[in-house]
């Protein structure tokens, strides 16, 4: 039964076809819809993983310029595996391995974004035991990892970075 009646030579859509268009360019505006805030939320992890990555790189720069023995003496002779400070204030032992303890907690402690991070700078112990390292190399080389985090810490492995080096003694600078 027809409701309308069709003019000789015109053509068209249905009512039916026009609703099965709109429901399948829907859907595929929702695949897209979808694709689309994932990217944006990868570009975000990674925009945030470069800022970190930036943070440890300046940390390294940082103790890279600072004496070598105060550092040598903290981990190697002392025992000490990591420096890092508190959400306040570092303590004055890690004060004491720096020129400037009170630029220590900036660097270790910084904002960016709004967003605060905390760096701490581990010695890796491992490396200065492989064979490589040892001998007269080890008396000129602290290796070194520098581990960067939002403060409140992260289940995801993407907010964390780590980037290594060494603090190297004055002689071979």
């Amino acid at each position: 039964m027809r409701f309308y009646k069709k003019a000789e030579g015109q053509s068209g859509f249905s009512l039916i076809e026009v609703l099965a268009a709109f429901t399948i360019l829907s859907i595929v505006a929702l695949a897209m819809t979808a694709f689309f805030t994932n990217a944006l939320t990868y570009a975000k992890g990674n925009q945030n993983k470069t800022v970190m990555v930036n943070l440890a790189r300046n940390a390294l720069f940082y103790m890279e310029k600072q004496e070598f023995d105060p550092i040598k003496k903290y981990f190697v002779v002392d025992g000490k595996t990591e420096i890092s400070c508190g959400a306040t204030s570092c303590s004055e032992e890690v004060k004491k391995l720096v020129s400037n303890g009170d630029i220590l907690f900036e660097v270790l402690h910084p904002t960016i974004n709004g967003v605060a991070y905390q760096i701490s700078i581990e010695y890796q112990k491992d490396i200065m035991t492989d064979l490589s390292l040892q001998g007269k190399t080890a008396n000129y080389l602290i290796p070194i990892n520098v581990l960067v985090e939002p403060i409140g810490g992260s289940n995801n492995a993407r907010e964390v970075t780590r980037v290594e080096g060494y603090i190297t003694n004055e002689k071979i600078r």
